[in-house]
């Protein structure tokens, strides 16, 4: 299931939605409202997969991102 994020401040307005799928992860980005954009990374393992959506989202949540529960 994807996981929802929004970083919302003076300046900015946007959203990043991460999942994995078997041995890939897909990152869904952009500006609140807008279609945004995607990257989808693929790797050797479902493992590998998983660990590096871990990383993405850790390093998300310091940037200042916080989880919406959307689905």
């Amino acid at each position: 299931m994807p996981r929802y994020f929004e970083f919302k401040d003076e300046k900015s307005n946007k959203f990043w939605e991460i999942s994995c799928s078997a041995n890939s992860m897909t990152v869904h980005y952009g500006k609140i409202g807008a279609t945004g954009q995607s990257k989808t990374k693929e790797f050797d393992s479902a493992s590998a997969a998983g660990l590096e959506e871990q990383k993405a989202i850790t390093k998300k949540l310091k940037e200042g991102y916080v989880e919406i529960k959307k689905y």
